[in-house]
């Protein structure tokens, strides 16, 4: 077995940090930024995130396959402000993962962008994956939580599940926690259904979650399945242009995020305990709850 060159363990004692790794050369942060940008190289510096395939020597700044490409340029001005201690955050916290319940470690930065539109953006990073919203579609962040959109297209229901087995909670919660201790399994965990011409260069079609399920003593079948797989998104234009035209929108704690990277320019997320989403509005479709 090939040795890996970066230690990418996310546990720190009993929490889990949002980076890369809790430990080591791969553990940097904002406020103790790399001197050099190599670490945002990611086929060198965790390729296991990258299907068979790809060539590795090709450069992959922060996952994304074009260096000049909007979204890129602006994590690179991002990290060249932390590293003359220019960082505004908005919310810092590790995770944690127990027997009945995970909460996930992320780091919510303000970023203002240069130039006469001076758009203010939030970024978001968790293991290596980055989300770059507008600062508007945010109003519970100083109440450390998120604003989340489905859209259910043309459906008149919505069906929202509840987990009320304690043993299949603690199962799911299980695997989450299984997801969290790595970086290279935390990424390739949230991208491995995505499925997106952004996203080929990723193990994104390999829905690992369900080998985890087995291992956990759950069988990777709906509704377990739409639990692990469902995304949502921090943007309304998402879910009303793209999944729309009915939707339905949630609040629920940052520690219950799981973040896709900025190559899927959706502003997706994931969800770790579906009982922590609570419903704001149902715009053109009613909301039924179901017991799983």
């Amino acid at each position: 077995m090939p040795r890996l060159r970066f230690s990418t363990s996310t546990l720190a004692g009993g929490e889990i940090v949002p980076w890369l790794a809790s430990s080591g050369e791969l553990a940097y942060s904002p406020h103790s930024p790399p001197e050099r940008d190599y670490y945002f190289q990611y086929s060198w510096v965790i390729p296991a995130i990258f299907r068979a395939g790809v060539n590795l020597r090709r450069h992959f700044w922060f996952g994304g396959p074009l260096k000049d490409s909007p979204e890129v340029r602006l994590l690179f001005t991002f990290w060249n402000n932390a590293r003359r201690g220019e960082v505004e955050t908005l919310y810092l916290s590790n995770g944690m993962a127990g027997v009945d319940e995970v909460r996930a470690p992320l780091a919510v930065y303000r970023h203002s962008e240069a130039g006469p539109l001076k758009r203010e953006r939030l970024i978001l990073i968790q293991h290596g994956s980055y989300l770059i919203a507008e600062v508007e579609s945010q109003t519970y962040l100083d109440r450390g939580e998120a604003v989340l959109y489905r859209g259910v297209q043309a459906a008149e229901e919505f069906f929202l599940r509840r987990l009320t087995s304690a043993n299949t909670r603690s199962r799911l919660m299980s695997v989450h926690a299984r997801t969290l201790a790595d970086s290279v399994a935390s990424f390739n965990a949230v991208h491995c259904n995505v499925s997106r011409t952004e996203t080929g260069c990723f193990n994104d079609r390999t829905f690992m979650l369900g080998d985890f399920c087995q291992k956990a003593g759950l069988q990777p079948k709906a509704p377990i399945t739409s639990l692990l797989y469902s995304g949502y998104a921090l943007e309304e234009w998402c879910a009303v242009r793209k999944f729309g035209p009915s939707y339905v929108k949630f609040r629920t704690p940052l520690s219950n995020l799981r973040i896709t990277t900025f190559a899927c320019n959706e502003t997706e997320v994931k969800v770790i305990d579906p009982n922590k989403l609570d419903v704001i509005e149902a715009v053109g479709c009613k909301v039924r709850e179901v017991c799983v």
